[in-house]
């Protein structure tokens, strides 16, 4: 009998320790679940990552997951910022860990955007927070990757505030890990750029009497000129037929990324503003891009259309009057006043 009590008893004892294992081995609350973030930090043991994730209450138990850790021989979490259910198990908590997918945020770049814009979006970010001086300066490093020629005159860049790298970010919504510093951000996007369009730029550049270089300070135009896709290639062919006669492009685009500040339109007195950017006042391309283009507009660039116009101006739907000549041009503005 007392043979059989005790080995009843050592019964009693596994069942209720695999029980209580069982348990810990359970979700949080499956029931009605919840979401919590926790930064995993880089070098932490899997000891201490398994007492914060009991701390943060995603775990119930820090030893139980431990075990896990160690029965199962896992020594690859990765470090990062993590949204955790307290409706997963610690199985699937670990294989989140071991996959690295932490959270990530979204952030979208608009056609025609500046990099000063840019930078003041990601800057306006609650989560993750960054520096706009370091995440400019870390992008302004990480052009130099880019293969693609292009020079500024050494009084340009001393004479007024300048953005070297204005146009290689290409327009598009981005997801990122919210745990990427400004060094990550930054070759994210140069890279990004590298892949995708330093290709049809270079390319199209091999066939054209233009540069790389010019072939996206032309698509930048294009896309601060054009508000209608459709007008794209044409605003292309007039920008191409003025360089073409020495004729200044006489773009208020331009005259906007050389003041201050944007205005709803350009003024008279705008018009004699002294900058590189003025192209009322000079007879080429601006130095830089004005904006950070998008697909179609580099598309026009590279394929404008064929035609003769030299002028045209907007109507009030944003579309254009294209004309040929100067006379033809104040005549349908009569027209159409």
């Amino acid at each position: 009998m007392k043979r059989t009590a005790f080995i009843f008893l050592i019964f009693i004892i596994i069942l209720s320790f695999s029980l209580k294992a069982y348990s810990l081995m359970e979700p949080i609350d499956p029931v009605d679940p919840r979401d919590i973030m926790v930064k995993i930090e880089q070098g932490m043991t899997g000891r201490e990552i398994a007492e914060l994730l009991e701390e943060k209450e995603v775990i119930k138990s820090s030893t139980m997951f431990y075990l896990l850790l160690r029965f199962k021989q896992v020594d690859n979490l990765q470090a990062g910022y993590y949204r955790f259910s307290t409706s997963k198990t610690p199985l699937e908590i670990m294989d989140k860990l071991q996959r690295g997918d932490e959270m990530q945020f979204k952030i979208t770049i608009p056609e025609g955007f500046t990099l000063e814009e840019i930078l003041n979006r990601f800057v306006a970010l609650k989560l993750p927070e960054y520096e706009r001086k370091v995440l400019e300066n870390e992008i302004n490093k990480e052009i130099s990757k880019i293969e693609i020629e292009r020079s500024f005159e050494k009084k340009i860049s001393e004479s007024e505030e300048f953005y070297p790298a204005e146009g290689f970010i290409i327009p598009n919504t981005y997801n990122f890990p919210v745990s990427y510093d400004e060094q990550d951000i930054a070759k994210s996007l140069i890279n990004y750029f590298i892949a995708q369009r330093q290709p049809v730029l270079k390319k199209a550049a091999a066939d054209s009497n233009y540069s790389a270089y010019q072939l996206l300070i032309i698509a930048s135009l294009i896309e601060e000129e054009g508000k209608l896709a459709a007008e794209n290639k044409l605003i292309a062919s007039v920008i191409y037929n003025r360089l073409e006669r020495g004729m200044p492009l006489q773009l208020d685009a331009t005259v906007q990324y050389a003041l201050p500040a944007r205005t709803e339109r350009v003024l008279y007195e705008d018009l004699e503003v002294d900058s590189p950017y003025n192209t009322y006042l000079i007879s080429k391309l601006p130095p830089t891009p004005i904006a950070n283009p998008g697909k179609l507009a580099v598309k026009a660039a590279i394929n404008p259309a064929e035609s003769d116009y030299l002028f045209y101006f907007a109507r009030e739907d944003d579309s254009h009057v294209f004309t040929e000549s100067y006379e033809e041009h104040l005549q349908k503005q009569r027209e159409l006043n």
